[in-house]
């Protein structure tokens, strides 16, 4: 079985061809998800002809996971990216295109399945993910199997519960409060520029503040840096707790680029070991153990159930 895997992220795309738990080919590029979907359905068609160079074995399998929600199969809301995503025929463009239909999950529920069957949450039949990146993205498992609920949004909505009331930042998903207002890259591009430490910070230099340019502001032990940090670990933990106290998880995994900041991880665990109600012990807390593949190994996992 081998599956050519498509991660749509916010910002970026990953390719890559799987077989037997193991990425075998990747291609990773930029993308604009305020870009006609066409535009962006090209880069795709164009990278997945280069890693069938790569390979002389052609898929047997297409998954495509998306940061929308997802219900068996078909894209239902999408938020602002990829527009359109949600009326186009995607199984028409796969057979037309790879000559296969394509199986389209959430991102989050894709690299929790990842982490299920091929990393972190190994042997773990209850699970969450927190997938951070441009936004906050989740998914849980109960009884080794991925929710989804009546309305297709059952564990895939942590970064829009809402943490905060006395400051309700406005989110993207028209919510206030939400985990994902306080800790998404995004959000933490705009609390850099909405704070008054700003003009003296050097933060003010970067095009874009991430997670990786507060990183690198905490190294010069930069104020700014330093309080945008604290500010987004106490949000991703009350996030985490949230996420242990509605699904009664073994795990927690954290994934993401930011994960690759060690205290960042370290400290998620640290608030959770600390503030979640758990008489029977304390929770796990882990990172992806493939954090630029978990999706697409999740992918190629689906293909194998």
């Amino acid at each position: 079985m081998l599956t050519l895997a498509i991660d749509m992220g916010g910002s970026r795309i990953k390719m890559g061809l799987v077989a037997d738990g193991t990425v075998r080919e990747t291609a990773i590029f930029p993308v604009d998800s305020a870009a006609p979907l066409a535009q962006t359905l090209h880069e795709i068609e164009r990278w997945a002809d280069t890693l069938a160079e790569r390979s002389s074995v052609r898929p047997t399998h297409v998954g495509l996971a998306f940061p929308g929600i997802v219900h068996k199969g078909k894209i239902v809301s999408c938020n602002g990216k990829y527009a359109g995503a949600e009326k186009f025929d995607w199984q028409g463009w796969a057979l037309e295109r790879f000559g296969k239909p394509i199986d389209i999950l959430n991102d989050a529920a894709a690299a929790l399945l990842g982490e299920l069957h091929f990393g972190a949450a190994r042997g773990a039949e209850n699970a969450v993910l927190l997938m951070i990146g441009t936004g906050i993205g989740a998914a849980a498992a109960v009884n080794g199997h991925l929710l989804e609920g009546k309305h297709f949004t059952l564990g895939m909505l942590g970064g829009h519960i809402a943490i905060e009331m006395q400051h309700p930042r406005k989110c993207s998903c028209g919510n206030i409060g939400c985990l994902e207002a306080w800790a998404g890259t995004w959000a933490i591009n705009e609390l850099a520029h909405e704070s008054p430490l700003f003009d003296g910070s050097c933060l003010r230099r970067m095009a874009y503040v991430d997670y990786r340019a507060v990183a690198q502001g905490m190294e010069q032990n930069d104020p700014l840096s330093l309080r945008l940090f604290d500010g987004a670990v106490a949000a991703l933990g009350m996030g985490a707790v949230n996420l242990v106290h509605a699904y009664d998880p073994e795990v927690v995994i954290l994934g993401g680029g930011p994960t690759h900041i060690p205290s960042l991880c370290e400290k998620i665990a640290a608030y959770v070991r600390q503030y979640a109600w758990t008489p029977w012990g304390t929770v796990d807390v882990k990172t992806t153990e493939n954090p630029e593949t978990s999706v697409l190994l999740g992918l190629h996992a689906r293909s194998l159930m």
